[in-house]
C-alpha cells in the first residue's frame, strides 16, 4: 500500500512534468518565425538603351502647291479705218435778223392805306388811396386789440401797484409782431406788456399797407386797478 506522502509527491511531479511540457511547446512555437509567403516571379525582359535602334521618322507628307499659270494676254484686234467721203456743200441760207420788240411798262396801281384812328389805349387814372386814414385806422385797431390781450400781473395787484410801460415792436407784411422790446416802465409788469403785444401776432393787414411794412411802432400800456 502506498502512503499519502508517496502519491502526492507524485502528483506533484506530474504536475510539474506536465507543467513543464506545456511551457516548451508554447516557447517553441513563439520561436519559430512565420510562414513565409510565396510570390510568383515573372520572367521580365531588360532592353539596354545603347543597343536600341532610332525609332524612324515618319516622312512628311507635303501637299502638292498648285501650279500658278500666268494669264494669258488677250490678242489686239487691228483697228480698221474706213475711207472719208466727201459729203456736198451746203449752200447757206441767209440769216433774217431777228426784231426784238420794245419792253412794254404797265402801270402798278399804287396801293391805297387807309388807316384806321387809333383808339385811346391809356388807362384810366386810378382813384388815389388815402393810405394815411388806414394806417391811422390799423394802429388803433392794433391798440385795441393789444390792450384787450393785456393782463394785470398778480403781484403788482396783491402791492396795489399801477404804472405806464412803453413797448416799441415790428410790424411785418404778413401780419406777425417781432421784436418786442421794453422802453421803459416798472419791471413787474414788463412780462405783462411783452406778452399782450405777442398774443396780438397775426393780425389782418390791409393790402393798401403791404408796401410800407414793416414797420416799427411804439405804445404805452397803461396798469390801473380800477381798469
Amino acid at each position: 500500500m502506498m502512503t499519502t506522502a508517496r502519491k502526492s509527491f507524485l502528483l506533484s511531479l506530474m504536475f510539474h512534468s506536465l507543467m513543464g511540457s506545456l511551457a516548451f511547446m508554447v516557447l517553441v512555437q513563439m520561436r519559430t518565425p512565420p510562414p513565409m509567403l510565396k510570390i510568383q516571379l515573372q520572367h521580365m525582359t531588360l532592353v539596354s538603351l545603347s543597343d536600341s535602334k532610332p525609332i524612324p521618322k515618319r516622312a512628311e507628307i507635303s501637299e502638292p502647291t498648285p501650279a500658278i499659270t500666268p494669264p494669258q494676254p488677250t490678242p489686239i484686234k487691228p483697228l480698221v479705218t474706213q475711207p472719208i467721203v466727201p459729203t456736198k456743200a451746203i449752200n447757206p441760207q441767209p440769216i433774217a435778223p431777228s426784231v426784238q420788240a420794245a419792253p412794254t411798262t404797265l402801270a402798278t396801281p399804287t396801293p391805297i392805306v387807309t388807316t384806321a384812328p387809333v383808339a385811346d389805349v391809356t388807362p384810366p387814372p386810378k382813384a388815389k388811396i388815402n393810405t394815411a386814414s388806414e394806417l391811422q385806422s390799423f394802429k388803433a385797431s392794433l391798440r385795441t386789440k393789444i390792450k384787450q390781450n393785456l393782463r394785470y400781473p398778480s403781484a403788482a395787484r396783491r402791492r396795489g401797484m399801477e404804472g405806464e410801460v412803453s413797448v416799441r415792436f415790428t410790424v411785418f407784411a404778413d401780419g406777425s409782431i417781432r421784436e418786442i422790446a421794453v422802453r421803459q416802465g416798472e419791471d413787474i409788469f414788463h412780462n405783462a406788456a411783452k406778452a399782450a403785444v405777442a398774443s396780438s401776432s397775426g393780425i389782418d393787414v390791409p393790402k393798401s399797407l403791404t408796401e410800407s411794412l414793416p414797420m416799427e411802432m411804439d405804445l404805452i400800456l397803461e396798469f390801473k386797478l380800477n381798469s
